[in-house]
């Protein structure tokens, strides 16, 4: 597009100087420049500040308003959708950050009395040694050889398997 712009200024130009020389008027070629542009607003291959640059200086400036006014609402837009993209990002990681805290602040407190309750073994035996135990989101705590299954509570049957972290949850609720 930027080359097929390049094209129609510089056959304006020349129009202008030679106009015998060319089928059409100096300002159909405008009149197509300037539709061009307007035409394709945004476009990745018509950057405006380049565009600007390529542009005649003896045009004036009510004759490009339209591509102008358009050039600017597609910058405010793009920068408006750029900070939203930021702010939403910024929200999603400080939400994560605030669920990642919480769980980290969740403990399991395993005493000399607490036992297993799949097997009524204790989890710290008399030497203070305390056994692999695997912890499930209700607090309840059984022994590893104890669990049938990690994601269903021996002592409840509740299923959290389809309980997802909270971590692919930052947008939710």
């Amino acid at each position: 597009l930027l080359l097929f712009l390049e094209a129609l200024l510089a056959a304006c130009g020349a129009a202008e100087r030679q106009p015998l020389d060319y089928k059409r008027t100096a300002a159909e070629y405008k009149d197509a420049a300037i539709a061009l542009l307007t035409g394709y607003v945004g476009h990745g291959d018509l950057p405006p500040h380049e565009v600007i640059g390529m542009l005649p200086e003896s045009w004036p400036l009510h004759g490009l308003a339209p591509y102008l006014a358009k050039c600017a609402r597609m910058c405010l837009h793009q920068r408006r959708a750029g900070m939203l993209e930021e702010s939403l990002s910024s929200m999603a990681y400080l939400k994560t950050f605030g669920a990642w805290a919480s769980e980290r602040t969740r403990k399991v407190t395993i005493t000399t009395e607490r036992a297993c309750p799949r097997c009524n073994r204790r989890f710290v035996d008399k030497d203070a040694v305390s056994k692999a135990f695997v912890a499930y989101p209700n607090g309840t705590c059984v022994h590893l050889q104890c669990k049938d299954d990690l994601s269903i509570c021996p002592r409840t049957g509740r299923c959290f398997a389809d309980n997802l972290s909270v971590f692919c949850n930052a947008l939710g609720p």
